[in-house]
């Protein structure tokens, strides 16, 4: 008898448009306990659906919000109401504070996991041999980005490969009592997933709304230089860049303002109409207008005139010269539709330059030229012209010039703790604010914290007897 899978998932068709046509992208589908997996399309749809499952809710977006608030480059809003007045207190336990990130991000894993299961049951048909590939593909790939994902909050030393992981998930999950496995058994998984979805990925793929062959080089190579694997960042970052573009000034902007420009994305998530998925309302009343959580002052006095992405950053509304200065999030405007429906950049070219230059600068024979020509060629492009090479003489000068241009660079996008968690032993620097940042809220967080980790829910850990809870919680 012919096996069904049920998927109780929103499914939304992802595919590139202009601003104008942001609305006319609704929800079209809805695979419920009553509809099953019976065909290739279904899974095309089921695809969609798991890919929208990951910016869903919480998902991305709160990841966004709290890289950004958790650490220094927010700070209360002059319209705040205790929103993310928790978050910017730098309360993380157990009982809250992860942001829902462990729930999201294994409900979407079972999503693929549900996907692959359903999979094994249908054969294509004549001319479906290459979509029915693919699909396996994005969600080996897939699978393979949230269980990294999942790592980086939730791993206490990617570095090393016998620290504790998280647990790998890698079929439909019902019942049973996973424990955690070690860093490196995670790290094995996740190459093995990248390498099922490149045997199976046909080269043609090239939407960025999807996971595509640059999207698994862009993911190995941001796991390499994550776990200290240099030499490998150095390679794929260097496959990137020498078949893409750096955005220049006016691409940048419109990147941004309406996802008018794509010329750098190797993968962005499409956020449609009905989703709920906005971007900006981590920070602003999208409806109504109002800052809750504004941009730091030391986010802003880090950009330059000239720079392109002050421009981008900086919302026009904003009064830095104000008594507080008023410094409006701007990353993520309103857009022809007035809805605030911004697409999610999630790998953009100029991530590995960064890699790059990072990489030149750890690896165990450091060339410090090579570091600052990247961040060099970055900042040419985002200032539209030609600017210093730096002259690094150590690991720690030329970190702490990298720490500050992904500041920039990656504001808003997800990066901001996850690099202090990085750097912290390198620098001996955890979160750092300035007084006028801080005067209602902590101005600091200790290099020690063991909030450069998430705790695992204590939800999880009452459930599962097997589940090991991450050191000082």
């Amino acid at each position: 008898m012919k096996k069904y899978f049920l998927i109780p998932i929103i499914v939304t068709l992802l595919f590139t448009v202009s601003c104008d046509d942001q609305l006319e992208r609704f929800p079209v589908d809805t695979l419920v306990e009553e509809t099953a997996f019976q065909s290739v399309s279904d899974l095309e749809n089921g695809l969609r659906g798991s890919i929208n499952s990951i910016n869903r809710g919480g998902g991305q977006g709160s990841l966004l919000a709290f890289n950004s608030i958790f650490t220094d480059n927010c700070k209360v809003g002059v319209d705040n109401g205790g929103q993310q007045i928790a978050t910017i207190n730098q309360i993380l336990n157990s009982q809250g504070g992860d942001q829902g990130t462990w729930t999201d991000r294994y409900n979407a894993i079972n999503n693929f996991n549900r996907l692959l299961a359903a999979a094994s049951t249908i054969a294509p048909g004549v001319g479906e041999e290459f979509s029915y590939d693919n699909i396996l593909a994005q969600a080996y790939a897939f699978r393979a980005y949230l269980h990294f994902n999942l790592l980086e909050y939730y791993a206490e030393d990617l570095m090393n490969d016998s620290s504790l992981g998280v647990y790998y998930q890698n079929v439909v999950a019902t019942s049973g009592f996973p424990a955690r496995q070690t860093v490196g058994e995670n790290l094995t998984e996740i190459e093995n997933d990248l390498t099922l979805a490149a045997s199976l990925m046909p080269s043609s793929a090239i939407d960025p709304n999807y996971a595509t062959q640059e999207f698994i080089t862009f993911l190995r190579a941001r796991i390499a230089l994550y776990t200290g694997d240099y030499n490998t960042a150095i390679a794929n970052a260097t496959e990137l860049i020498n078949t893409n573009t750096l955005a220049n000034q006016t691409q940048y902007a419109a990147m941004f303002a309406g996802d008018g420009d794509s010329t750098e994305v190797i993968f962005k998530f499409d956020n449609v109409q009905g989703n709920n998925a906005s971007i900006a309302f981590n920070w602003i009343f999208t409806g109504t207008g109002g800052s809750f959580m504004e941009m730091s002052n030391g986010l802003f006095q880090a950009f330059s005139p000239g720079d392109i992405r002050r421009a981008v950053n900086v919302d026009p509304e904003s009064n830095p010269g104000d008594s507080p200065a008023l410094l409006v999030i701007g990353k993520y405007p309103p857009n022809a539709d007035t809805n605030y429906i911004n697409d999610y950049k999630a790998m953009r070219l100029s991530e590995m330059y960064l890699v790059r230059a990072e990489a030149h600068a750890r690896k165990a024979a450091p060339d410090f030229a090579a570091a600052a020509a990247d961040i060099s060629t970055l900042r040419t492009a985002r200032f539209g012209s030609t600017q210093n090479v730096a002259t690094y003489s150590s690991v720690t000068d030329a970190i702490t010039n990298i720490k500050a241009e992904r500041r920039i660079e990656l504001c808003f996008e997800g990066f901001r703790y996850l690099d202090i968690k990085r750097y912290r032993n390198i620098l001996n620097t955890g979160v750092e604010r300035l007084p006028v940042d801080c005067e209602t809220v902590p101005c600091s967080l200790p290099v020690s914290s063991e909030k450069f980790t998430f705790p695992i829910p204590q939800s999880e850990i009452n459930a599962n007897p097997n589940m090991e809870q991450n050191s000082g919680y």
